[in-house]
């Protein structure tokens, strides 16, 4: 009596099935687990660059004047600040990327903001030229403003 294979699926198949199978739990971990993480990762480097950007900003535009010292009410003794230069609107813009907040004064002044995880930087300009940076830390909301010729220090 010879047997029959009728009916009995080949290993090849089953082999195939099983490599789909497997490619296809790997892509759904990829999608589901690594993928989101991977974004997140991503997201908080752009933050963080972000801020680093706000920061290094305010401290290359700020000067201070060692020279003189000033009294501020709730600071003590303090150096006086002012801007070094009075970039345009659009190199502030190249420099720190597109604002989160835009506003205008009674006055015609454009107020840009930018928000950082640590710290929000205001930027007021009068007729396309800087004139005040406000550098706030978002935590404590105390912060600085600094003019363009003022010799006065002023803390909020």
């Amino acid at each position: 009596m010879t047997l029959s294979d009728a009916g009995k699926i080949p290993t090849r198949v089953i082999v195939i099935q099983l490599a789909i199978l497997v490619v296809a739990a790997g892509l759904f971990a990829y999608v589901k687990v690594y993928a989101p993480k991977l974004e997140k990762a991503h997201e908080a480097a752009q933050v963080a660059r972000r801020e680093s950007r706000i920061e290094d900003f305010f401290n290359s535009m700020v000067a201070e004047d060692s020279s003189r010292t000033v009294e501020a009410p709730g600071v003590g003794q303090t150096h006086p600040q002012s801007l070094r230069s009075t970039p345009s609107v659009q190199d502030v813009q190249q420099e720190l990327g597109g604002p989160d907040t835009s506003s205008t004064d009674f006055a015609g002044g454009l107020h840009l903001g930018w928000i950082g995880t640590t710290h929000t930087l205001e930027a007021a300009f009068n007729h396309g030229e800087l004139y005040a940076l406000s550098f706030k830390n978002n935590q404590t909301g105390h912060g600085v403003n600094v003019y363009k010729s003022s010799a006065q220090f002023q803390a909020f």
